[in-house]
């Protein structure tokens, strides 16, 4: 039985002076990489690394359907 859902694809990007930013990722989907359920998903996100070790992970996206 085929389970729901789909697949998307992720790209890193980098702040605007060209580095990446030492504790934290920034990602944004790659536009038109979602299928199945996911098809026509955009947005962004990221994981940013405090100095005592917390990970705060955020992802903002949005389904046209």
């Amino acid at each position: 039985m085929a389970q729901p859902g789909g697949h998307l694809q992720l790209r890193a990007l980098r702040n605007d002076v060209g580095r990446i930013q030492a504790g934290r990722f920034f990602v944004v989907i790659v536009p038109g990489s979602g299928t199945g359920e996911l098809a026509g998903i955009t947005g962004t996100g990221g994981i940013a690394i405090d100095p005592d070790g917390t990970h705060r992970i955020w992802f903002d996206y949005d389904l046209d359907q």
